[in-house]
């Protein structure tokens, strides 16, 4: 006797339709007969938060579960397919930003460098749909504070802000570490925002910002002892600052003090000969510090109470560096990035991603005997790593410390390892690791490892104008990433002098039945129009294909897109291969990529 899918009890075909591979197959499923669509519609809820939870582990999203399906599967697929719109962040006319603080002030010195944005993002809702919500994007621009809060949905809003409590600046006043404040004891009023900012000179404090009446408070200051600061980091209630001498402080935003004293110290140990100039927090029970040595280069520290005891220490002579031939070892740690900041497998901080000297990136996991688990590596570029960022479940991407590389890299491994599920016996000894080759990953499915250069003309109107303007393309480092939440698909990338916005989405969904959702979902704000406004922003994303990292033979590939950034159905032929996105053009011959002169 043969059942039919649509005779089944309801119960069973939920529990089938959690299973489908993709949201279309769920839709299409719901359009097969009426009883099946009377099923899925009565259970949606049930069904899309289901196949969220199961396709897109540890991600945090509003309880919007169709919508939130919809924006995760769009990013993975234009991720897949490289789908990019990249833009520049410019503020408006000075009569269009509100000006909090000192506006004009002195300036004691005339610097030729540009500055180099310290960035921190946040988006949150507050209604019944995906459009309802909040984003606020933070900069610092030299000595002063950029700030962007845009509201979505009907009561659409979007303000700027410019702030300054500094009466004559130099360049010891830039801002050299920013963080909003994302919890909600902090943003009881949507006109007013609380962050934290620290200063090279060595001035640390929490500031709250109205934006409806352009006043500010400071809350606390942070007794950071005269020292000069490096970075700062937050995890938390857990507020770091690295000072220039290699130490970092360790603050508590859990305190009605005005005045707060740091509660621990890590990093006095050092040989103050070897500065340490990077530091981490993996969690606000976990601190990473780059001591700069060979036996112990990444130093992993349990805060609490009493103070910062070192736990695990990881040395160059325990990493796989065979492959570095012709190069001297470098103990130097560059960029950190947690990868399960919440509640997965595990506790926070344990797993994480490491930037190391030999320009190679390493997947670390404290509940592991070994040193690392997997490698990352572009062999095309030799720049150094200035910047992690984790990008949803499976990719990340890292900023290198020149020509303007932004590479992209997939985390998804074979059985033989994944940090979502991992099941490893805790480290019970504070000693070194022995060393272990790292299993070489398999991808599941369609790969890509592919690089670009955000290498284009900063435009004029940006903050920071006093210093000198660069000509031609840029080609310097990408110094600092955020993304606003887990499900954005959105990255903002810090440069010298500017900030260009990354927008992970496919053509497919900008030019398809469904394309008013996602244009209000990226504020593609085209105006009516197939070219958005304000197009002198819009970049012309260049890059190549990396080839394996194991592959010394293979050229690299050099894509580019089309000039037009959006295209339309008729556009359809554009296709530059199987698996691309339309926007990339199609390679003008099978093989490697040449210089053509003439």
């Amino acid at each position: 006797m043969i059942t039919m899918l649509s005779d089944l009890p309801s119960e069973i075909v939920v529990h089938i339709t959690i299973y489908l591979p993709t949201i279309s197959g769920v839709t299409n499923l719901a359009q097969t007969c009426q009883r099946l669509y009377k099923i899925i519609n009565t259970e949606e809820s049930s069904i899309f938060r289901s196949f969220v939870q199961n396709k897109f582990p540890c991600i945090e999203t509003p309880p919007l579960w169709k919508d939130a399906a919809r924006a995760l599967t769009s990013r993975s697929r234009a991720l897949d397919k490289l789908g990019i719109i990249g833009r520049f962040v410019i503020p408006p006319q000075a009569n269009a930003t509100t000006r909090i603080g000192f506006q004009e002030p002195t300036r004691r010195d005339n610097p030729t460098l540009g500055y180099r944005p310290a960035i921190d993002s946040y988006e949150v809702w507050h209604g019944e749909r995906w459009t309802d919500r909040r984003e606020v994007l933070a900069w610092g621009a030299g000595h002063q504070i950029v700030l962007r809060s845009k509201q979505s949905g009907i009561q659409s809003k979007e303000q700027w802000v410019s702030f300054n409590d500094v009466e004559e600046a130099t360049s010891f006043d830039d801002v050299c570490g920013l963080h909003l404040l994302r919890d909600e004891k902090w943003r009881q009023d949507s006109g007013v925002e609380h962050l934290v900012f620290g200063r090279l000179r060595g001035e640390l404090a929490h500031v709250e910002l109205s934006l409806d009446t352009a006043t500010h408070e400071h809350k606390q200051r942070f007794n950071t002892n005269g020292l000069s600061l490096e970075q700062t980091d937050l995890s938390g209630d857990t507020l770091a600052a690295h000072f220039d001498n290699g130490s970092v402080a360790l603050y508590t935003l859990n305190s009605d003090e005005s005045e707060i004293e740091p509660f621990a110290w890590a990093g006095s140990e050092l040989d103050p000969l070897i500065k340490s100039r990077y530091s981490k927090l993996l969690s606000p029970l976990k601190l990473a510090i780059a001591t700069g040595r060979l036996e112990n280069s990444l130093s992993i520290n349990i805060i609490s109470n009493d103070g910062a005891c070192i736990y695990r220490e990881i040395g160059v002579d325990s990493l796989d560096l065979e492959d570095q031939v012709g190069r001297s070892v470098n103990a130097a740690v560059t960029a950190i990035a947690p990868l399960n900041t919440i509640s997965c497998n595990g506790s926070p901080g344990d797993v994480f991603l490491a930037a190391w000297g030999d320009r190679t990136i390493r997947l670390h996991d404290l509940r592991s005997p070994h040193s690392n688990e997997s490698t990352y590596r572009d062999t095309t570029d030799t720049n150094l790593i200035y910047s992690v960022q984790p990008f949803g479940h499976d990719r990340f991407l890292a900023g290198a410390g020149g020509n303007a590389v932004l590479k992209i890299f997939d985390l998804r491994m074979s059985k033989i390892y994944s940090y979502l599920d991992a099941q490893v016996p805790p480290i019970q000894t504070q000693t070194s690791i022995s060393p272990k080759r790292a299993e070489r990953p398999a991808p599941h499915g369609p790969r890509k490892d592919f690089s670009l250069f955000l290498s284009a003309q900063l435009p004029s109107a940006t903050p920071g104008n006093l210093r000198a303007r660069r000509r031609g393309p840029y080609r310097g480092p990408i110094y600092t990433m955020s993304t606003p939440s887990p499900s954005s698909p959105t990255v903002y990338t810090g440069i010298v002098d500017g900030v260009v916005r990354l927008d992970f989405a496919s053509t497919d969904d900008l030019t398809g039945p469904s394309r008013e959702w996602f244009d209000y979902d990226l504020n593609i704000e085209k105006g009516g129009q197939s070219v958005p406004v304000g197009t002198e922003n819009v970049l012309r994303i260049a890059g190549y294909e990396r080839p394996d990292q194991d592959d010394f033979t293979t050229t690299s590939k050099l894509r580019r897109q089309h000039e037009c950034w959006y295209l339309e159905d008729r556009h359809a032929t554009n296709v530059a291969e199987p698996g691309w996105d339309r926007r990339w053009e199609a390679l003008e011959q099978s093989g490697a990529w040449r210089r053509r002169d003439g």
